[in-house]
């Protein structure tokens, strides 16, 4: 039986342009974009996050 992982998500602000960058060199990619209601608001929350992922399959192909 194979526990391992099948699926590696990240999560930032839209504005942090560093962090996407970073998730995608490592291979992952947008899956989404959306908004969240915080109770406290930090500059550059007001353009939304983003849902990054890569699937164990996507990686194995990209091996």
């Amino acid at each position: 039986m194979d526990l391992g992982v099948e699926r590696v998500t990240a999560n930032t602000m839209t504005a942090n342009r560093g962090s996407r960058r970073v998730m995608e060199k490592a291979g992952l990619s947008v899956v989404r974009s959306f908004t969240g209601d915080w109770p406290e608001a930090i500059e550059g929350s007001e353009h939304g996050e983003v849902e990054y992922e890569l699937t164990r399959t996507e990686w194995e192909q990209r091996r």
